[in-house]
């Protein structure tokens, strides 16, 4: 995938992950919301680093966006943060297989993506330049190319769209699982959350996967 090209599917997740991250935030109360906003940035973080794709500047940036918000408090030791920080993985690989356009193999063809003049302005940003005025450019690029995927905030696109595929087939699925094992291996050395708890919760949300396959009639090749 090229540069920018890269960059521009990069400005479109983002714009994806903020609304599901500003709508978790509204889920919780106000006194929480501090953890949430951390244990979102730090499994944002743990992911990018095990993408392949991701460059290596949005990685720095938002490690960087960790390590300050931990210096601003760091609270390993508070149970309701190593909850929270579990509740944001599993929500996060919930997120990443639900049957929504976001997670169709056609979902780069809807937006149009080998056209879209964002990549450029995302580069930008994660390079450093964080103006209001850019990332309000950067939004309204990104909100245009959604106008074009109309199932983003379900769980049955599969229902609803004739052409919908899930990006993930049973291979690709145990790799997904791998990965965010590897990822609450990491959080329990360094916060101390509860593995097993996790994994369970994780084999929760794979089994639901493959049951909304099997209502295609078929797991995708």
């Amino acid at each position: 995938m090229s540069g920018k090209r890269t960059y521009s599917l990069l400005a479109v997740l983002n714009e994806l992950n903020d609304r599901e991250f500003r709508r978790k935030l509204a889920l919780v109360p106000a006194e929480l919301r501090y953890y949430v906003m951390l244990g979102n940035a730090i499994v944002g973080t743990e992911t990018s680093k095990r993408v392949q794709e991701t460059p290596d500047a949005v990685v720095k940036s938002g490690g960087a966006f960790v390590s300050d918000m931990l210096h601003i408090s760091a609270p390993h030791n508070d149970e309701s943060f190593k909850e929270i920080l579990e509740a944001c993985l599993v929500e996060t690989l919930k997120y990443e297989l639900r049957f929504s356009c976001m997670n169709c193999r056609k979902f780069n063809e809807c937006i149009d993506l080998e056209n879209l003049s964002v990549g450029d302005l995302f580069e930008r940003r994660v390079s450093g330049e964080e103006t209001q005025e850019l990332k309000d450019e950067i939004s309204a690029h990104v909100s245009t190319a959604l106008c074009r995927t109309p199932y983003l905030d379900v769980d049955d696109a599969h229902n609803q769209c004739k052409d919908f595929v899930h990006q993930y087939n049973a291979g690709s699925l145990g790799e997904v699982f791998g990965r965010y094992s590897d990822i609450a291996a990491a959080l329990q050395r360094e916060y101390g959350i509860d593995y097993g708890t996790v994994l369970r919760r994780m084999v929760a949300v794979n089994m639901d996967y493959c049951e909304k396959s099997k209502e295609q009639s078929f797991i995708p090749d």
